[in-house]
């Protein structure tokens, strides 16, 4: 009896721990889609001053989130996202269309990271 009862603390425990990394990514993940769409509305704005202020915010959010969710995700997940991170940082401070570019692409990574973590009886089954 001792080892069901063992087992089931487990199992609670792996469950609490799944649920907790899992609202906390979405959590995350929306908070940046939504700084993503800001950014996207001054690209088209082109107010380059505000525009490189956020995209400098986004990279700050980004690095604070990747120190905690390497941990919790896989790191190749990861890496693509870094690295259009880093690049929006440096097309934000010149207008173009490549910046429009890298801001649609973040956006779709950030929202594929987001349902990826969201448990759907299909992908735990």
């Amino acid at each position: 009896m001792t080892r069901v009862r063992l087992s089931a603390a487990f199992l609670l425990i792996l469950i609490a721990f799944s649920t907790f990394s899992c609202v906390w990514v979405n959590r995350y993940c929306d908070d940046m889609l939504g700084d993503i769409n800001k950014l996207c509305i001054m690209a088209e704005k082109g107010d380059l001053n505000t525009l490189s202020e956020s995209a400098l915010e986004l990279g700050k959010k980004w690095e604070h989130f990747i120190d905690s969710a390497s941990v919790l995700l896989k790191y190749d997940k990861l890496v693509e996202t870094d690295r259009i991170i880093a690049r929006i940082i440096q097309l934000s401070e010149k207008d173009g269309e490549e910046l429009k570019a890298e801001i649609a692409e973040l956006r779709e990574l950030l929202e594929m990271l987001k349902k990826g973590e969201t448990p759907l009886i299909t992908s735990v089954l």
